[in-house]
């Protein structure tokens, strides 16, 4: 128990209310401030309890004073009272505790309201989780209401124009470490926008009926991700940079989506990608639609043992031919041919810290009304 600086408590009962003195008055002879000065609660119990708070008797959490540690000036000794009082002290704790985690539920949930405690961070606190399993319920209720306001809010500020969705896909091959580059880039986003007053949070997606437990976060990870996970006409509306629309669940309606960040790993390019992806769901839209709503693609590949990322940002550019590759047993055989207008603008490697820098960097133009830090030679 780590203990407070040196200090005193005192306890001083008048003969009658015309005997007392003021707050300031006393204050002064004492030789305090008056905000150190209190009156006793109402009710017959106050004086017996602030007497019992001399020892901390009522406290089981706090340091234990003996009762011959109490010096009495004047009046009944001390040390009698506690003899004469002490046992019914002692079943006051019960009390005392009850009160306490009543007063700890109510600004544990005020702080969920406001985004300041998330469901891992009760999960992984012993003291959280124990307030936590005596109010499951309303503790739940405050999560989702934190969840369902940011949500709206996010999509307000994206209809206002304020920001606009940060779409990064990251393929590679099984094992080269998409998956860590990608939570690399996430968690510097997250911690980059923290340290400017905002909360965000990142909603890693299950494999089947992704957005099924999204409650709003900021942030987006659907990490190797199926393409026939959702609809084509789900995956347009959700990769919209522009345009917030509500996503389906499996068992209800989630609100408007408008999450700062987007990040999709994949083994296979994003052309491969959005092509399978389109064939689920009755939509006739150009492979196009999918690609032109990347910001940026991330190709993640071993050279000379280590590993290297190649960063592309897309554009609109000349009119190029994409062929379906359909990979045999010992062979790649072409499929079905399309013409795109969507693709990468530029394309620069990096080592892992350089490449995050700059995708944050782009995220940093789409989120402008963040003060994210800019990193030099980014691009939207």
């Amino acid at each position: 128990m780590e203990l407070k600086p040196r200090h005193i408590h005192i306890v001083i009962k008048f003969k009658s209310r015309a005997a007392s003195a003021t707050i300031d008055r006393l204050a002064q002879v004492i030789g305090v401030e008056p905000q150190y000065v209190e009156k006793p609660g109402r009710g017959r119990y106050a004086h017996d309890n602030m007497l019992s708070y001399l020892t901390h008797a009522k406290y089981a959490d706090k340091h234990q004073y003996g009762p011959v540690e109490v010096a009495t000036v004047r009046g009944p000794d001390y040390v009698g009272i506690d003899a004469q009082r002490r046992g019914t002290w002692l079943k006051g704790r019960a009390h005392v505790k009850k009160k306490r985690v009543a007063e700890d539920f109510e600004d544990m949930r005020e702080r969920v309201l406001q985004g300041e405690i998330t469901r891992d961070q009760i999960m992984l606190t012993d003291d959280l989780f124990d307030i936590y399993s005596r109010h499951t319920r309303e503790i739940d209720d405050a999560l989702s209401a934190y969840g369902q306001r940011r949500a709206y809010r996010a999509a307000a500020k994206l209809r206002a124009g304020e920001f606009s969705t940060h779409v990064v896909f990251v393929h590679g091959e099984a094992g080269v470490g998409k998956t860590r580059f990608a939570s690399e880039f996430v968690a510097t986003a997250i911690n980059a926008a923290n340290v400017h007053g905002e909360r965000w949070q990142v909603y890693r997606a299950a494999t089947g009926n992704p957005l099924d437990d999204w409650s709003g976060e900021e942030v987006i990870l659907l990490d190797d991700l199926r393409a026939s996970a959702m609809d084509a006409n789900d995956w347009l509306l959700l990769l919209d940079p522009y345009n917030a629309s509500p996503a389906k669940a499996r068992y209800k309606n989630k609100g408007e989506v408008a999450p700062r960040l987007i990040v999709i790993t994949a083994t296979i390019e994003p052309v491969e990608f959005f092509y399978y992806a389109r064939q689920k769901g009755n939509v006739d839209e150009a492979l196009d639609q999918f690609i032109r709503r990347l910001a940026s693609v991330v190709k993640v590949f071993r050279a000379d043992d280590i590993n290297r990322y190649r960063v592309q940002h897309i554009g609109k550019i000349e009119p190029y031919e994409w062929r379906q590759p359909y990979r045999g047993v010992s062979s790649m055989y072409v499929g079905a041919r399309r013409e795109l207008t969507y693709g990468p603008d530029c394309a620069v490697e990096h080592d892992a810290e350089g490449a995050v820098d700059e995708l944050l960097s782009g995220l940093a133009v789409r989120s402008s009304d963040v003060p994210l830090a800019l990193v030099e030679g980014g691009a939207a």
